[in-house]
């Protein structure tokens, strides 16, 4: 053994003992708390319940601006938040502060921050039927909190990053990927085991309240039943049955199976309903995109106030948050759209490279036209958790000061037939004429007390556009096929 190597082991024996060491010391933290909420030991040593509070004041303001902001209705936003005090009242830790808010975003969303802050989408808002469906939303968020599984998950990312900075080079490095792996799954979203926690929690506060918990399996089947929906409407092919690897909730089949199992032993109580109560308080809720926003109508986004559209190949998803797209396709392709400031009289392909890339070293850049706008286009390699991938940046002026941003990441392995499709779609963006948001109409849901001669058929043909009409309405209002709703009852329609 050569002096340099014999000088280079102690080295690496420092390494290997710091790490050993560490986890000694993070051992018996891991048992030290018990959560009441619970009943049993987690391991929160890294983060206190001082500083979830202060991370989810922290982070408030961004969520509002990704989510498009709170929902300006405050009769509406009062009624939610009674209704989590209500649950929030029912824990183990009543004296926690919680603050519910309602996010004006189309998606149908709901989660937690650290600390008690608790967000619903209206899209959620709009899919849900009564009281105990929306309290059984509420409570499962309500149970993350209790649970404190963020501060778990923020726990084990410092035990991961201290892991990372001790395991860096030499033989070690293979090991350290693998750890970072294992801790990404860990740390991506909650866990399986989080959300059935989470289910379970729920139900226990669902049941004190007074609520019915048959709520939650029922509204777990309308997600599953939406999700289908919005596959077909998109043409992709997207399985609502099938668990993401790094997905962020389990499969919601396996939800509701579960939540059937849990509402069952509680439903002894019985519990309230309010479905009535519940529908007259959306009536006149915005529904869908917000068209100033942008919205999506099939395979199409369309954005006709700064007047540009492009449409996904069949077999791809696009769904919208407040100021991007994201899009999925085969073969774990992904990509995300958005818009973004440029100097006036900034080439593209200098945009592309000095400003946008940073520090990545883009190859092949080219400037090219689309439909007469000028772009320009450049790649890169680049590690993921899944493989190798291919990152590909396109910008394409679309004004004096507005670039649109395609991001589009590309498995190794991907099948060929995506590049085709990924040029499609590219090539597919064209400018529109402008329209003044004054002039857009947006669409609202409109509650309906059935009368005689309504069906299912009559009913659905009161929705706006051509295609899936009866789909969308029964599973707007709960719904099974050959199911008809019985007169006198409140259904929800859409109006523009």
């Amino acid at each position: 053994m050569s002096t340099a190597a014999r000088a280079r082991r102690p080295a690496k024996l420092s390494r290997w003992a710091l790490l050993f060491c560490l986890i000694a010391v993070l051992a018996p933290l891991q048992g030290c708390t018990v959560n009441p909420a619970t009943g049993k030991r987690s391991f929160t040593a890294f983060m206190s319940p001082e500083r979830e509070r202060q991370a989810g004041r922290q982070a408030d303001p961004e969520i509002r601006r990704q989510f498009g902001g709170r929902y300006e209705d405050d009769p509406l936003q009062a009624y939610v938040n009674r209704l989590g005090q209500a649950l929030a009242a029912k824990t183990e830790t009543p004296d926690l502060a919680f603050t519910f808010t309602v996010l004006n975003a189309p998606d149908i969303n709901a989660f937690a921050l650290p600390g008690g802050y608790v967000y619903v989408t209206r899209g959620l808002l709009g899919l849900a039927d009564s009281e105990a469906q929306l309290a059984g939303v509420l409570a499962h968020e309500i149970g993350h909190v209790t649970a404190r599984h963020a501060a778990q998950r923020q726990s084990w990312a410092s035990v991961a990053q201290l892991g990372g900075l001790l395991i860096q080079s030499g033989p070690a490095k293979d090991l350290s990927q693998a750890f970072n792996l294992g801790g990404e799954v860990f740390l991506s979203g909650y866990s399986r085991e989080q959300e059935f926690e989470a289910d379970t929690l729920g139900v226990r506060y669902l049941a004190r309240a007074g609520h019915d918990p048959a709520g939650v399996p029922r509204f777990l089947a309308k997600l599953r039943q939406h999700a289908i929906l919005a596959s077909q409407i998109s043409g992709a092919e997207a399985n609502p049955d099938q668990f993401q690897f790094l997905g962020s909730h389990p499969r919601t089949i396996d939800r509701v199976r579960r939540a059937v199992a849990d509402a069952k032993r509680a439903m002894d109580q019985g519990g309230h309903i309010g479905r009535e109560a519940y529908l007259r308080r959306i009536d006149g809720l915005i529904h869908g995109d917000d068209p100033a926003d942008g919205e999506i109508r099939g395979r199409t986004f369309i954005q006709p106030v700064r007047g540009y559209r492009f449409s996904i190949p069949k077999g791809f998803a696009m769904r919208k948050s407040a100021d991007k797209i994201l899009i999925s396709g085969p073969g774990g392709l992904q990509a995300l759209v958005d818009e973004a400031a440029v100097a006036s009289g900034r080439s593209m392909d200098r945009y592309l490279t000095a400003d946008w890339a940073g520090r990545l070293q883009l190859t092949g850049v080219q400037q090219i036209t689309i439909n007469g706008l000028p772009a320009a286009t450049g790649a890169t390699s680049a590690e993921t958790l899944s493989g190798p991938v291919t990152l590909r940046l396109i910008a394409v002026r679309l004004g004096p000061r507005r670039a649109l941003r395609l991001k589009i990441q590309i498995p190794h392995n991907a099948p060929a037939s995506n590049d085709i499709a990924l040029r499609r779609m590219t090539y597919s963006l064209e400018a529109i004429p402008s329209v003044a948001v004054s002039r857009l109409h947006r669409e609202h849901i409109v509650i309906h007390r059935t009368q005689p001669g309504d069906s299912v058929a009559t009913l659905a043909g009161r929705l706006p556009g051509n295609k899936f009409r009866k789909r969308r309405f029964q599973v707007l209002n709960g719904l099974m096929d050959g199911e008809e709703p019985s007169v006198g009852t409140l259904v929800k329609l859409i109006s523009r």
